[in-house]
This record gives structure tokens, sequence and C-alpha cells, in this order.
């Protein structure tokens, strides 16, 4: 993947708004997670995933942007769709 920049630490809380508006951005516009609803927070020095990806891949490729772009801790909220075998 292409990322524009690399954060290797979020030292002011601009830092962090944008690092999270970036990453919502990539995982938003990432092809395989159109059904997932992630939302992506910082804090302490990390980044935060929650909500629900509709696969185990999905929830994989969102972990996958998140550190390929921050390059630092993230922790993983991500629940999986238990609908996603219908």
């Amino acid at each position: 993947m292409l990322f524009l920049a690399n954060l290797s630490s979020l030292t002011t809380s601009s830092d962090s708004c944008a690092t999270c508006a970036a990453i919502r951005c990539l995982i938003a516009c990432a092809e395989g997670l159109e059904d997932s609803h992630i939302e992506v927070a910082a804090t302490e020095g990390t980044i935060v995933l929650s909500g629900i990806a509709s696969s185990d891949e999905a929830r994989a490729q969102a972990l996958d942007i998140a550190g390929e772009y921050a390059g630092i801790r993230i922790i993983n909220n991500i629940v999986i769709r238990a609908d996603r075998g219908s």
C-alpha cells in the first residue's frame, strides 16, 4: 500500500486528529472493507480501532492499514459481524 506519511509518534492533539482522520479515510476507501464499520481513535500514544468488521480478513486488513500508516501500537477492539455466513 502507498501511504503519504508514516508517523512514529503522536506528539500533539492535532497530530493524533490528523492521523485518525487519515486512517479513517484509508479504511473507508479500502477494497474489501465496504461492509465494515470501523472507528479510529488515538489515546495515550496508541491507535484504537473499534466497531464491526464483515470478516476476519476485513479486521486484519484494517489493522494492517492502521499499523502501516501510524507505525505505532494498535489496539484491536473490532468484532466480527455475527450474520456473515448467511
